[in-house]
């Protein structure tokens, strides 16, 4: 087999293996982020631990970030400073779900140098009602409030800078 044949079938080889890694991963975050809540949030409102209150509909025309994380996860961590320079960027409000109360929560804000705006739900009673059964989880909403993505698991800051700017061609 000449080294051109080789190359070639390594190519392949490796194509095969990215799609097949591709499909796998789509099939992954589809069954993940099945029970997910859908439609038009533009009138949700929360308070946030600052006691200021966060409203989409004042966000009206911009895409924004509703992401559940916990003090806990390994995973959420990793995240935190793409979701903190998203916030630089995009609206953005985080939900602190199933962590240990909000001197915990604050106090983890603080070691970690994290000022994104963030609403303690303690119960995990919010992130049930979007269909959520584990963190992190990111919900992308449109310009008009639609939920236009939901990612579960983790993802890059690219992935979801991405995705906000996919959302304000979907309207």
């Amino acid at each position: 087999m000449s080294i051109r044949a080789k190359t070639r079938k390594y190519l392949l080889t490796g194509l095969s293996y990215l799609i097949i890694f591709f499909v796998v991963s789509q099939g992954m975050s589809w069954w993940k982020s099945r029970g997910a809540q859908t439609g038009n949030l533009s009138g949700f409102n929360v308070e946030l631990l600052d006691g200021a209150r966060f409203e989409i509909s004042e966000f009206s025309g911009k895409p924004v970030l509703l992401h559940f994380w916990a003090t806990w996860c390994p995973v959420c961590g990793l995240q935190e400073g793409s979701v903190e320079s998203i916030a630089q960027d995009y609206p953005v409000v985080t939900i602190a779900s199933w962590s240990e109360g909000e001197a915990a929560v604050k106090k983890y804000m603080h070691d970690n140098g994290l000022t994104f705006p963030v609403m303690l739900d303690d119960s995990g009673q919010l992130a049930q009602s979007f269909g959520l059964k584990g963190v992190p989880a990111s919900f992308i909403l449109s310009p008009n409030g639609e939920i236009a993505f939901v990612e579960t698991g983790c993802t890059t800051e690219a992935g979801l800078r991405l995705r906000l700017w996919l959302s304000t061609l979907i309207e």
